[in-house]
């Protein structure tokens, strides 16, 4: 049984049961497996818990006021507009506010309970053995659109051809090349990944004319992903970008497979960091024409992914893991303080600051091996400020332009996370006192990464140049 169908089950849309696992963070792999069969258990808690999800379906998606959501959750409603002054949004009218953010969703931020589902779902899975670290809604974004690689009847009932062309766009380290390889796994196709260096003029003629007779013949291959980095400077809209002729007929030959669909069992994922500016005509219909953004992880994902950076390929009686666990470190809440500052951080930025610590708890450890080390704020301090430096002008205009063109995009498939987004973009352009939440100087003043509104202004204006 699939999704689809346990949503027919119990008359509710397929895409708010898909969102009930992502709101409440229920691990992947409780509800389906590998070929995306609907696990006994999670088939069991839908129709055991029938008449919930109905209700959660009949407010998902749905406008509602502030009134409505205090309604639907039989609580105040100056909890609900505390809650959307705590996440950025400080002068709503109540009266002719409108969100379709899940109330539910809302309700878990300000400390809803629903023992129901941590009782049949309880965050037993090791934090290394879950199938996906958060990014639920993507995932499930994700494999609808693939539908027609999974599905056979959606060519042979509906007409929908499988996308040949597809591009993923997000900022620097958002986890492109992940989600590249779990678009190849899904669909079961082998991944080839063409590094940039391959079409630059630097690529020395030999070896580029030997990759391109590979390349060429991968493309005769049946079942076969080709992973192109750097797609938006590739195919970007000006003509002065400097690539060697035979990158060029390998692109127009990426191009005319395109739009010919000759080979129905071949797939070209290109990464941009900022969409619009690949040339118009790659993205037209029948070319380019399937857009999938990557975010940036939420706070809650941060916590989740820190730990799970922290632990990974550790055994239980590694020093690591042991002085972890005499700091509750093994757990998430340790982290969730720490999460709370790495506004806007990368998945990249955020192994940068595991790495780093780890680095700094072998250094203390080496000089008398004692299992004791306390992990001080001012140890955690000294790993944060280094993974921080890739949070730059730079990073942040891309993340601008990103924030934009996901609203415009996929505002409506996705207003929880866009509306965490531009709460914490916010925090960079207006100056103000970092949160201490985990005892950090306040002199420290965010290291003078507060950027002003000017980095979406200073965006625009290139855009439009």
């Amino acid at each position: 049984m699939k999704l689809k169908d346990l949503a027919q089950n119990i008359n509710i849309s397929l895409e708010s049961l898909q969102n009930f696992i992502f709101d409440f963070n229920i691990d992947i792999s409780r509800c389906v497996d590998e070929k995306l069969e609907v696990t006994d258990k999670f088939q069991k808690f839908a129709k055991d818990n029938k008449e919930f999800l109905q209700l959660y379906n009949e407010d998902h998606g749905k406008e509602k006021t502030v009134k409505d959501i205090a309604q639907t959750l039989k609580i105040d409603e100056k909890e609900i507009l505390n809650f959307f002054k705590e996440n950025g949004l400080p002068n709503i009218d109540p009266n002719n506010f409108k969100t379709t953010v899940s109330s539910f969703l809302i309700h878990i931020y300000i400390g809803g309970n629903y023992d129901f589902i941590t009782k049949a779902f309880p965050n037993a899975i090791h934090v290394t053995d879950r199938a996906l670290i958060g990014y639920a809604d993507l995932f499930f974004y994700v494999t609808d659109l693939l539908d027609p690689f999974i599905n056979e009847d959606q060519i042979k009932e509906w007409g929908i051809l499988r996308p040949t062309g597809i591009i993923l766009y997000g900022p620097p380290g958002s986890g492109k090349i992940f989600w590249a390889n779990k678009i190849a796994n899904i669909i079961g196709y082998e991944f080839v990944h063409v590094y940039k260096d391959y079409l630059s003029v630097s690529a020395e003629a030999s070896s580029k004319n030997q990759f391109n007779k590979f390349l060429m013949e991968k493309m005769k291959q049946p079942k076969t992903l080709l992973f192109i980095e750097n797609f938006d400077e590739l195919m970007h809209k000006s003509k002065d970008k400097m690539y060697i002729p035979e990158a060029m007929e390998l692109i127009n030959a990426i191009l005319r497979h395109i739009q010919k669909n000759v080979h129905q069992e071949i797939v070209i994922v290109g990464s941009a960091e900022i969409l619009s500016l690949i040339n118009d005509d790659v993205v037209a219909p029948g070319r380019f024409d399937l857009q999938i953004p990557v975010f940036p992880p939420t706070e809650d994902e941060r916590a989740e992914l820190i730990l799970f950076h922290m632990m990974q390929h550790l055994t239980h009686e590694s020093p690591l893991c042991k002085i972890l666990e005499k700091n509750n470190a093994h757990d998430k809440p340790f982290w969730e303080p720490l999460a709370s500052q790495m506004k806007l951080f990368s998945n990249t930025m955020i192994i940068d600051f595991t790495q780093s610590l780890k680095k700094r708890i072998y250094a203390i450890y080496r000089k008398d091996e004692n299992k004791d080390i306390q992990l001080t704020e001012q140890l955690l301090l000294a790993a944060f400020m280094e993974a921080k430096a890739k949070l730059n002008s730079s990073y942040l205009k891309r993340c601008a332009a990103f924030i934009m063109e996901a609203k415009q995009n996929v505002g409506t498939e996705f207003p929880h996370r866009i509306l965490e987004l531009e709460s914490e973009f916010d925090f960079y352009k207006v100056k103000q006192e970092p949160i201490r939440q985990i005892g950090f100087k306040a002199d420290e003043k965010e290291n003078g990464l507060h950027e002003t509104s000017e980095i979406s202004e200073d965006f625009k204006e290139k855009e439009s140049n």
